[in-house]
């Protein structure tokens, strides 16, 4: 696979997917995780663990296959190829879907079903997912979904016939391909739709469906019957069933997967060792083989709502006060965060270094400030509120009067990406959608600010950041990335809506059974497409 590219050729999108070295079919891959997903409905999916587990459910137009090595190729994956470009512009855009697309159920796969995916994301009740094309497609006219307006048609999304869907921009959007490949793009009968408790039991597309899922205990993935190989470019089902075990803390996934007895020896530690679990993996030469360490391209930042902290200068002084360091060790030790001070991660196409602007320290609270008490939300779990905690402190010291405040882990990004809350301050990790800076730095347009879903999580909305973004998003591809790359310094330097902290290095290990699992360069987690495990669980170590 070449490093980087998008397969054009119509024969690229075929199936099945290349074969994985080594692996079986057969048998239980175990996943061992945290906490519970946000949600299971595929429009509403946001964070990078469950995009990952939508691999295995859900099919969207296009997809990124990945290598497990850095190399990439987007691909057709409901449709036959990533798009066609008309009329040569970037404006119009035609998908044509695969024949032979099958549900669950074992019913077919049509265009309609993808455009009733992509018009449920419009919902305002269904908010939580990306909104990159809705934001395009707005352009268009007005469009609430289909629940608000009684219909499916969004302007600039027409169905042609049950297997092609035609998109109409009014300006450019090469990016298109990239976009396709959101779950925004899943799709979703309208007769099986149930609206907010669609991801109670939503229709499986891809290789696995769902067999069992207690809340905060356990999910239980098996296999997809109507799914055919011959279709997918980038998918196996290898495993007979996957079981995921929810509220695993990250310490005892990692000590399980690496002392490898019983069913655990078939594991996957899905979420980072803490430091001084990485620390005994690292010095133990024999886990080589199953550990995974990788440079990631997520960021963590400490956003700041800036509807609440409108002054620049108080925004200043909290990025001059913040200890990135303490945060960092809290969070994921120094064998896997590298502290940073731009918003793009080194690990983005497009990033440019440049001098922090916030060095120095703290150098007193500005004459402007009214001494009000800073709200900082967390999430709950001792992973997300030791680093919360460290923020507290390091502003405290700096003479900030900080309130911490925990929120259950699933309802988090529902809160902070809903506009008017009541919150200064969170903690978020990020990394672009698809390759390149754009995704990352449109999320601090404030023409795109709504009621709910917000991926301007900031709430800045600056007429010269608006300005600025409009202008080189309508750049092509080669002119723009030095553009944003200056808009990044901007940002961080004049505006200061979020303060980099560290970007990610992703570490943890699988139990010896486990083969094909890689960390996505995309999203800096663990991939199951290619997951499989050898030998029966009777004969494991135990």
């Amino acid at each position: 696979m070449s490093k980087a590219s998008i397969a054009w050729d119509p024969r690229d999108s075929r199936g099945p997917a290349r074969s994985v070295p080594g692996a079986v079919r057969g048998g239980t891959l175990r996943v061992l995780r945290d906490g519970d997903y946000d949600h299971l409905d595929p429009q509403r999916i946001q964070t990078l663990q469950g995009v990952a587990l939508g691999h295995l459910l859900f099919r969207t137009l296009t997809m990124f296959a990945e290598d497990g090595e850095g190399g990439w190729r987007l691909v057709g994956d409901l449709a036959e190829q990533p798009g066609r470009d008309v009329e040569g512009d970037g404006r119009v855009w035609e998908f044509t879907l695969k024949p032979g697309l099958r549900y669950e159920d074992g019913r077919a796969i049509t265009a309609a079903h993808v455009a009733h995916g992509i018009a449920r994301s419009f919902e305002e009740s269904l908010a939580g997912g990306p909104q990159h094309l809705q934001d395009w497609l707005r352009a268009g006219g007005p469009y609430a979904g289909p629940f608000t307006d009684g219909t499916d048609e969004v302007p600039g999304l027409d169905v042609v016939d049950p297997r092609t869907l035609v998109f109409r921009f009014p300006e450019p959007r090469p990016d298109l391909p990239f976009a396709a490949a959101l779950v925004t793009s899943v799709p979703v009968p309208e007769d099986a739709d149930t609206g907010e408790s669609y991801g109670k039991a939503p229709l499986a597309s891809g290789p696995y469906r769902v067999a069992a899922h207690v809340p905060g205990e356990r999910l239980v993935l098996e296999r997809n019957p109507h799914w055919d190989p011959a279709t997918d470019a980038v998918r196996h089902d290898h495993p007979d069933r996957i079981e995921i075990e929810l509220g695993v803390a990250a310490a005892v996934q990692n000590r399980r997967a690496q002392v490898d007895e019983g069913t655990d020896a078939f594991a996957v530690a899905e979420n980072n060792a803490p430091d001084e679990v990485a620390a005994r993996l690292l010095a133990d030469p024999s886990l080589a083989p199953r550990l995974r360490r990788d440079r990631t391209p997520l960021v963590w930042y400490l956003a700041i709502n800036t509807a609440r902290v409108t002054d620049v200068e108080v925004r200043r002084e909290i990025a001059r006060a913040l200890d990135k360091e303490a945060v960092r060790d809290a969070m994921a030790g120094a064998t896997q965060g590298e502290i940073t001070h731009t918003v793009l991660s080194p690990a983005t196409i497009g990033h440019r270094p440049y001098p922090d602007p916030h060095t120095g320290g703290p150098r007193g609270l500005p004459d402007s400030w009214d001494g009000r008490t800073l709200r900082l939300l967390s999430r709950d779990g001792e992973y997300f509120t030791a680093g919360a905690r460290e923020v507290a402190r390091s502003l405290e010291s700096a003479g900030f009067d900080v309130e911490l405040v925990e929120i259950d882990r699933p309802r988090h990004n529902t809160a902070v990406l809903t506009r008017g809350h009541a919150y200064d301050l969170y903690l978020m990790c990020q990394a672009a959608d698809w390759p390149g800076a754009s995704t990352l730095l449109t999320g601090f347009d404030g023409r795109t600010l709504r009621a709910t879903g917000n991926a301007n999580y900031t709430y800045l909305d600056d007429p010269d950041v608006n300005a600025e973004i409009a202008r080189v998003s309508a750049l092509p591809a080669d002119r723009a990335a030095a553009e944003w790359a200056a808009l990044d310094e901007t940002l961080t330097t004049r505006h200061i809506p979020l303060v980099p902290v560290f970007s990610y290095t992703y570490l943890a290990v699988s139990g010896s059974r486990v083969g094909g699992v890689f960390t996505s360069s995309f999203l800096g987690t663990p991939v199951y497409y290619d997951a499989y495990v050898t030998g029966p669980e009777d004969g494991a170590r135990g």
